[in-house]
């Protein structure tokens, strides 16, 4: 399922969670965001096979606060269409550059070039051990100022994990502290450029550290500008 959630410019605070049966929660991301007109969450969510445990629901909850109101979209896509965005993930997953964590609070930054207005993050540990990863992703803009924070727990071997984070204007640092065991936490993860300035320079892909290719837009999947990061690019 792709998931888009913004605000009329308001801080955006929400939770979704994917429950597998009434007790079983086998994917969670806790939202928090500055402005969620500026940088609202745009993700993607891979639902796991069904068993006896009982049926799949998804849940999307915002803050108690009336304060903080929410837009939501959420598109269920078909088989075959989840197979093409696999195949899409696959893609960018096999020629892109991985960073590995391998859990205790191990922490990762990484700078974010000024032309990109937004990257991708895919997150699978199907090669380092298969287990569930749970971390923290904090988007900070300047030395200590952070507009976006994340918490994400998801299956990781099973459960593929891609979403888009905006990062409009200058000084992004995304830091990455894995919240697991050093010996359960183990997964790898790829921050590539989404989009980037009218301006950047024709070899962007390989100024910043960790970017080796960006995607342009397409409309081939016939989704336009719907729901963003999963249904309007093609990737080289």
């Amino acid at each position: 399922a792709q998931i888009f959630i913004n605000s009329h410019g308001r801080p955006l605070k929400a939770r979704v969670e994917l429950w597998l049966g009434p007790i079983r929660r086998v994917h969670f991301m806790d939202i928090s965001c500055m402005n969620g007109a500026e940088t609202p969450y745009r993700g993607c969510i891979k639902f796991k096979n069904t068993d006896s445990a009982g049926p799949q629901t998804l849940e999307i909850s915002t803050s108690d606060d009336q304060a903080f109101p929410a837009l939501v979209g959420v598109d269920v896509m078909t088989p075959e269409r989840s197979k093409e965005r696999q195949g899409v993930f696959d893609a960018i997953w096999k020629s892109s550059t991985k960073l590995y964590s391998q859990g205790d609070k191990t922490v990762r930054s990484i700078p974010i070039a000024d032309h990109v207005k937004s990257v991708q993050l895919l997150v699978w540990s199907k090669d380092v051990g298969k287990k569930s990863f749970k971390v923290n992703v904090e988007f900070l803009q300047g030395p200590n100022c952070k507009r976006q924070y994340y918490e994400l727990q998801c299956g990781g071997g099973t459960q593929p994990y891609h979403a888009v984070f905006e990062t409009p204007g200058n000084g992004w640092t995304m830091r990455w502290t894995n919240t697991k065991t050093i010996h359960d936490g183990s997964h790898e993860f790829v921050v590539v450029p989404y989009e980037l300035e009218a301006d950047a320079p024709a070899e962007s892909d390989e100024m910043a550290p960790h970017y080796n290719g960006f995607a342009e837009r397409s409309d081939e999947f016939g989704y336009a500008n719907s729901l963003g990061p999963h249904g309007n690019r093609v990737y080289y």
